[in-house]
């Protein structure tokens, strides 16, 4: 054991975690623990950074004005909101465009470009779309307007657009450190460019952005997050003081959670629903009734989000079984006429955690389709949609998650060529559901130091998952008691310990392996218990309760 971390009196258990996640180096162990903004990276290390911030203040001195085109989704909203939120410190006259996900599609819209040349808009700043819409810049840089991209998906195969100045780490000749920048995290660090810092203050965007679009919480992500979720804490912002109240977050502390499952729901509910223009107009607002009011609309979209996904997932779900061979099959392909366009992400999402498979799942119109795509560990879903491209109109994304549009004609061809790429190149055992476990412990190991060093790990997500553990031969103290439709709750002990413990179904169809599992505690046999960590407080006394994820008997 390095000595200088053995001098910091870290708990051994809690060395031996660092040391599984390959923090081992005392510099890299403190800069992990320790993030703060002086750790962020020089923006202008950034290529093309110096040559779009020139931009700026060029179109400024001359009194030009500036289009920022975002997204419909929380990454391109937050990203749109920060650049937005520059310009007026900038004093630079500006307009914010968001598509419409039925009426403009994926990408960079070509009307709005158009509109925005006629109407004498010099420069066109877009964020989280653009490097794969090379016609699309061409085109507005036929009509008169520079061009700036800040994007952070996948450079496609034929090469950047012919854009001024392009915000993409990615890039091959971009030396950036860190890659995995989510579109707001760039639109963070323009703004930091920019303002100094004064761009500090859009922390809590940037933050919601990193966690929604599920960016890994490493380097830069981690400091993001860690000062977003202590502003937002801060309910400085009108907008998301507005969300904390319609969502019942009245709590002093933030974490990942809050954004994960309260901000992003309701921010892209806009987008999926009706139109992205409400979400951005509740995160630029300075009004507190106007954020008081349009939080509670995007409440109301949020709950027709859910009714909506309910029932397209009981749709897919059938869909699946009547037409999946699982013998032979290993990505799910599923579509149909008159599902919602806005929530298909999600119903993948669903499918994925059910069959333990990656899962499209297409929503048709008149025989033309949208499809998104989700996937497993292993398995890279923008190479696996790449060999079946000449079936689409259009596609793109990330190795876990894509987007595409396609005629209802291909959908068989299309199913068939992805599951044929699928045996070729996916793990058998990748379809083998598993939980991760980082340590085995003994309910002896759960010292108070120890959990408190745990706290140090945090935020927890993509790239930084919270720690599970594992720890055998448990027995019931008591029998399971229903907390919630989906949450049960129960006492384990190894003889000496006793601890609390909590079972929480992801939702009644998606999880056949609950009635397993409830079966196991019900008939008292003794147990292997896989589980994390959660601290509950109560009249400032803590607790620790261990969050249930596997429960397997012993035989």
């Amino acid at each position: 054991m390095n000595s200088i971390l053995q001098n910091n009196s870290y708990t051994p258990r809690f060395l031996q975690l660092l040391k599984l996640r390959g923090l081992e180096e005392p510099k890299a162990v403190e800069a992990f623990l320790k993030a703060d903004l002086p750790d962020l990276t020089d923006p202008f290390r950034m290529k093309d950074m110096a040559e779009a911030c020139a931009l700026v203040q060029k179109t400024a001195a001359q009194g030009g004005r500036v289009m920022i085109h975002g997204d419909y989704d929380v990454d391109g909203v937050t990203g749109a909101s920060i650049t937005a939120k520059t310009l007026r410190l900038l004093g630079v006259e500006h307009r914010v465009f968001l598509p419409n996900r039925s009426e403009d599609g994926y990408g960079v819209s070509e009307r709005a470009i158009r509109e925005g040349a006629a109407a004498g808009e010099k420069l066109l700043i877009t964020v989280d779309c653009g490097v794969a819409a090379g016609s699309k810049i061409a085109l507005a840089r036929r009509l008169g307007m520079s061009v700036i991209i800040i994007d952070h998906h996948r450079i496609p195969a034929e090469g950047l657009p012919e854009a001024d100045a392009i915000l993409n780490p990615l890039r091959s000749d971009c030396s950036y450190p860190f890659k995995e920048l989510s579109a707001g995290g760039l639109a963070f660090k323009f703004s930091q460019a920019l303002l100094g810092v004064r761009a500090y203050q859009f922390l809590d965007l940037a933050a919601v952005s990193t966690v929604c679009d599920v960016a890994p919480l490493q380097d830069e992500n981690r400091v993001i997050v860690r000062k977003g979720l202590k502003l937002l804490a801060q309910r400085t912002s009108l907008g998301f003081k507005a969300l904390c109240e319609v969502a019942k977050i009245n709590g002093p502390e933030m974490n990942v959670g809050h954004i994960g499952f309260a901000f992003g729901p309701r921010i892209n509910a806009a987008g999926r629903m009706s139109s992205p223009e409400i979400a951005l107009r509740l995160l630029m607002s300075e009004s507190p009734r106007e954020a008081e009011s349009l939080a509670k609309v995007l409440d109301e979209e949020n709950k027709a989000r859910q009714r909506e996904e309910r029932q397209t997932v009981k749709d897919a779900v059938r869909e699946v079984e009547r037409t999946m061979n699982f013998s032979r099959d290993r990505v799910i392909v599923v579509g149909s006429e008159g599902w919602h366009q806005g929530v298909i992400g999600i119903v993948a999402s669903r499918l994925v955690d059910r069959f333990h498979r990656p899962a499209i799942v297409i929503a048709f119109e008149n025989g033309k389709g949208k499809g998104s795509g989700r996937s497993i560990k292993g398995f890279n879903l923008y190479e696996a949609l790449s060999h079946s491209q000449d079936l689409f109109l259009e596609f793109g994304g990330h190795a876990q998650a894509a987007g595409l549009s396609m005629m209802d004609s291909n959908l068989g061809a299309f199913r068939a060529r992805i599951n044929d790429y699928a045996r070729e190149k996916m793990n058998p055992a990748d379809l083998i559901k598993t939980v991760p476990v980082d340590l085995q412990l003994q309910l002896e190991d759960l010292t108070s130091p120890f959990v408190q060093e745990l706290k140090m790990m945090e935020p927890h997500g993509m790239g930084n998952p919270r720690p599970v553990f594992r720890t055998e031969a448990l027995q019931l103290k008591t029998k399971p008691v229903r907390l919630s439709p989906m949450t049960h709750q129960f006492y384990v002990t190894d003889g000496v310990f006793v601890y609390e413990a909590l079972w929480t179904e992801k939702s009644p169809h998606e999880s056949p392996e609950s009635e397993s599992t409830l079966r196991t505690l019900q008939q008292g046999k003794t147990f292997d218990l896989s589980y994390s960590l959660k601290i509950k407080s109560w009249e400032g006394r803590e607790r620790v309760v261990l969050e249930a994820k596997e429960i397997k008997p012993q035989f």
